[in-house]
């Protein structure tokens, strides 16, 4: 007879999975990396399948492992849900807690907070701007009610519901051959260095890009570009490399930087999504994605 599942491997699971590194998780969960490698191992024996592909230099889900994410988050919330309800009697909603994607220019979402105490005047808005892997995992924890995100993102378990899209433009130096031309293609930059981000920010989208980059057999040279949006703008100003951006970015200005229309802009362009837990049943919740929803096909 098979021994029992229990919460802490689905922790140990969850944290590997959205860290896709053992040695990332084994940090977040502070513990060392050879009883959560144990507890994984135990976990797979258990349920009889391989839920991460250890082939390649960086571990991925399988199939049944993604499909097993879902679940596993689940039973999570719901054990968390459980033991509220039998602390406390939850009282009314009057608090909101939403993520904003800092991958676009702020002033696209500027109006949520003034709008919100508008529309729902008893309602209290917490808001976070971070990228779309952390607001992910916060939803995942019950640490935001909803968020607006960058796609391609993981959202297993997550309800989306896309809002608008943003197309990539390229940002150089005005002294740059290229820059009194008004629309580029890739393989115009091939022979640019090209400042591109870390995987780890957001693997889904990455994988997205490299198999445009590949199809297009668009093979720059990269370098890692900085945390800092501004360092990052300097340095392409000086002409140290060229830069891909979310169109709305263009309204960030500096000195020596020129942002020209990119051929290929749509299809490396970023969705922008509504996401929240897909059990989702707070009427606070429902009511603002319908708030958010409105307003953004409105022209907010």
């Amino acid at each position: 007879m098979r021994e029992a599942i229990n919460l802490r491997q689905l922790h140990y699971f969850i944290a590997v999975a959205e860290e896709l590194s053992f040695r990332r998780a084994a940090l977040r969960l502070c513990i060392t990396q050879p009883p959560l490698s144990r507890q994984i191992k135990a976990l797979e024996e258990q349920l009889g399948a391989q839920l991460f592909d250890r082939s390649f230099r960086q571990i991925t889900l399988t199939d049944t492992g993604e499909h097993f994410l879902a679940q596993a988050r689940g039973l999570i919330r719901h054990s968390d849900r459980m033991i509220t309800q039998f602390r406390s009697q939850p009282e009314p909603r009057s608090e909101l807690e939403i993520g904003i994607t800092t991958v676009i220019d702020a002033s696209l979402f500027a109006w949520v907070e003034p709008e919100s105490a508008k529309h729902f005047p008893n309602l209290r808005l917490q808001v976070k701007r971070q990228i779309s892997m952390q607001s992910i995992r916060d939803l995942n924890a019950g640490a935001l009610d909803l968020a607006i995100i960058g796609l391609p993102s993981r959202t297993a378990g997550l309800t989306v519901e896309r809002l608008l899209d943003e197309p990539l433009v390229v940002g150089m130096s005005a002294r740059h051959p290229a820059a009194n031309r008004h629309r580029l293609a890739l393989n115009d930059l091939s022979r640019d260095k090209l400042y591109w981000f870390d995987r780890k920010r957001n693997p889904a989208y990455y994988e997205h890009c490299e198999r445009v980059f590949t199809r297009l057999r668009f093979k720059p040279a990269r370098m890692i570009e900085p945390s800092d949006y501004h360092i990052l703008l300097g340095l392409v100003a000086e002409g140290h490399g060229v830069a891909l951006f979310p169109r709305s970015l263009q309204s960030i200005k500096h000195s020596g930087i020129v942002y020209k229309e990119l051929l290929e802009g749509e299809q490396l362009g970023i969705g922008i999504a509504l996401a929240y837990r897909a059990d989702e049943s707070s009427e606070t919740v429902a009511k603002f994605v319908k708030f958010l929803k409105e307003r953004v096909a409105a022209g907010s």
